[in-house]
């Protein structure tokens, strides 16, 4: 039976010549489990060499592989099977990661650097119902550690109790687990989470999703929001010595001005 078509809309962060992936898919109940068919676009101008895909629902984690990559412009499907039973009826966030090697260097084990993508698809899952909240997610900018203030606010006038989390991919980290947030009728909860930078080169830019569920009512009713992570770029080391080269510069002002005086002094000039 088809419970649901969902769309997918995916959070990337890149420069240059890359890999970038549509995904939409599909959800039927088999007699073994919940068969969600996934479906991949390349809509990047690179190819993906090999391609993994990591899905998570209800805790419980798939992964399949397109062994043979993705060129650009090119789809292919993969099928993730998971567990019949469904905690809650509504509408659940099966939380996607996307891996392919990358140019450069390999480690001392051979194997290739990776990056990451982060996605989701929405799926239906014995009801449906609209989202309770809506997310503001600014755009972060990161050195080293930073806190994320998100916005949330209610979308039908009532309060609401959601379950936050924020998915990074490769290279960034969320440091605050998973939490739960009073979100009031009217007005805003402004929760923070904490993110690390975690390997993620200097001035890249990195998609996050930011996805809440509701713990009230009937049906669980969820929303996704995606961000933005830009990592810093790397310090200009000139900047930094200014300083230290000010006061070296009139420290030897000075030495050259005592000099002077001492020369003068033994001409007879002082």
């Amino acid at each position: 039976m088809l419970l649901a078509v969902s769309f997918l809309l995916l959070s990337v962060g890149a420069l240059g010549a890359t890999p970038r992936f549509e995904v939409s898919g599909t959800v039927v109940v088999t007699e073994e489990a919940l068969d969600v068919r996934v479906d991949v676009k390349n809509a990047g101008d690179a190819a993906a060499s090999s391609l993994s895909v990591e899905g998570e629902l209800f805790g419980e984690r798939r992964q399949a592989r397109f062994v043979a990559g993705l060129l650009p412009g090119r789809s292919a499907s993969t099928h993730l099977l998971f567990p019949l039973a469904v905690p809650r009826a509504g509408v659940h966030a099966l939380a996607l990661l996307l891996e392919y090697p990358e140019e450069g260097p390999r480690d001392a084990a051979g194997n290739p650097p990776m990056a990451s993508q982060r996605a989701y698809l929405l799926l239906a899952l014995g009801g449906n119902a609209e989202p309770a909240v809506r997310i503001e997610a600014p755009e972060l900018r990161l050195d080293t550690r930073g806190d994320l203030r998100l916005g949330l606010e209610s979308t039908d006038g009532a309060p609401h109790r959601v379950r936050l989390r924020v998915l990074t991919a490769r290279g960034v980290r969320a440091e605050t687990p998973p939490m739960e947030v009073d979100v009031p009728a009217r007005g805003r909860a402004a929760p923070v989470v904490t993110l690390m930078r975690s390997g993620a080169a200097r001035g890249t830019r990195h998609g996050i999703l930011v996805v809440a569920a509701t713990i009230d009512g009937a049906l669980e009713r969820t929303t996704v929001a995606t961000g933005v992570v830009e990592i810093a770029p790397t310090p200009a080391w000139m900047p930094s010595l200014n300083t230290p080269l000010f006061v070296l510069a009139l420290v030897l002002l000075a030495a050259a001005a005592a000099i002077e005086v001492r020369r003068a002094r033994g001409r007879g000039l002082c």
